[in-house]
């Protein structure tokens, strides 16, 4: 028999009641709701416990109370905040910064408060900035209002040595943006650093913000580095939770900076088949009979252990493999062609999501440079017979198709050989290639 929870208090679900009619629209914004003791009559209680659930709404911002007329939902309208936004490129000489602009596109009132002082930084914007003890900071302290309401502060702190001679300096508003300021002065900000935290405000940030109680703040602390690493602004935003949206946009990266190729290891035999049979049921789900089979793991670790299998990484993830070695199949080449000095790429596989980069490119072109360093003159293929679309990719990426060979018990047979040291060069540039 399971433990029943403890029963909730009658005030919490007189709170809890109102607080569902508020998600589901029964009373929407602005809506009057019914006297303290019409809530009192209502659930057959005391006048005081009807005002106790009341005030857990408004501790939680979902109502006001505005005496003698009653007890109102809480009209919100909340505003975007997007922190990606900063770097954006924007006019030189605009009529209004980006948060007058967006306001007033948005069709809302807003303005801005703005104060600057040089003081002594808290330790936290101190480390930030990586300053001496002593050294000083101007900072830009800004009330942002929307419809009449303070709706976010906005800090922005400068190592003084940096900004004394320039406007920042002044209280009013940099059209163009303090980033551009900095950006003349010799430090452009090409990278931040964004950390958010939700909590309670501090008094101060209370006042400033005039939040009613239990509303929470996200706060919002931004450093800029330039080029070389050198921290040059910090920014602390804080947020009413009751009054805003923070909004993320983010784009799929491509390839890091540096994909490598090196040596599977013995360890890797797993990574391996993963990738393969990742291949396959990419294959499969397109209708293709292509790698329909266990993959053969006691071949793919004969490979690795002669050097021949090899894995692709970016960032330090496996995300492609391919096999070469110099082993002309007797199925498909001739003793004569078996003869000539060539490499054989196998077991080509790349993970769906870095596909359209262009990896298989590179590595085609990795492994035609490797067959030029080894002497060899050719580098080929046998590729599946049924599928076209295959052979298209290898014919545009300079193979010529010698002939189709139907051998018994083997749907592979279309085979492709380009000339060894020949290159593409349209994919990335592989660390670790020849």
């Amino acid at each position: 028999m399971g433990v029943s929870g403890r029963a909730r208090a009658l005030y919490q679900r007189i709170a809890d009641k109102i607080r569902s009619e508020i998600a589901d629209g029964t009373l929407g914004a602005g809506a009057r709701l019914p006297t303290e003791a019409e809530i009192a009559e209502a659930w057959n209680t005391t006048r005081s416990t009807a005002v106790q659930g009341l005030k857990v709404l408004v501790n939680e911002g979902l109502i006001i109370s505005d005496r003698p007329r009653g007890y109102f939902v809480r009209s919100r309208r909340p505003m975007v905040y997007r922190p990606q936004g900063e770097f954006r490129k924007r006019p030189l000489s605009p009529e209004m910064d980006s948060f007058l602009t967006e306001m007033a596109q948005e069709g809302r009132e807003a303005s801005q408060r703005i104060e600057v002082s040089v003081i002594s930084p808290a330790r936290d914007v101190r480390e930030r900035l990586k300053l001496d003890e002593g050294e000083l900071v101007a900072v830009r302290r800004r009330i942002r209002i929307v419809d009449g309401v303070p709706y976010n502060t906005n800090d922005s702190h400068f190592p003084l040595k940096l900004v004394q001679d320039s406007e920042i300096m002044n209280p009013d508003d940099i059209a163009r943006g303090a980033n551009v300021v900095l950006s003349e002065l010799g430090y452009e900000q090409v990278r931040a650093l964004d950390e958010i935290q939700i909590r309670m405000p501090t008094p101060d940030e209370a006042d400033r913000l005039q939040l009613g109680p239990g509303t929470p703040v996200a706060v919002h602390l931004c450093t800029g580095y330039t080029k070389n690493g050198k921290p040059v602004r910090t920014v602390m935003n804080v947020l009413p939770g009751d009054r805003h949206v923070i909004t993320y946009e983010r784009s799929k990266p491509p390839l890091g900076s540096n994909p490598a190729i090196r040596p599977a290891r013995e360890d890797d035999l797993e990574t391996v088949i993963e990738l393969w049979d990742h291949a396959a049921s990419w294959l499969r789900d397109r209708g293709s009979d292509q790698w329909q089979y266990p993959p053969r793991a006691e071949r793919i670790k004969e490979n690795i252990a002669a050097g021949e299998c090899w894995v692709i990484e970016d960032d330090g993830v496996p995300v492609a493999t391919i096999t070469v070695d110099d082993h002309a199949d007797p199925d498909f080449w001739t003793p004569e062609e078996a003869a000539e000095p060539a490499l054989y790429v196998h077991r080509m596989a790349v993970r769906r999501d870095v596909s359209g980069l262009e990896l298989g490119s590179s590595m085609l072109d990795w492994a035609s440079q490797l067959a030029a360093d080894q002497g060899k003159q050719w580098l080929r293929l046998d590729a599946w017979r049924d599928n076209e679309r295959l052979h298209d990719y290898y014919g545009s990426r300079g193979f010529t198709h010698i002939r189709t060979v139907e051998a018994s018990g083997r749907r592979s047979g279309a085979l492709f050989q380009r000339p060894a040291g020949h290159e593409r060069g349209i994919g990335p540039k592989l660390a670790g290639s020849p």
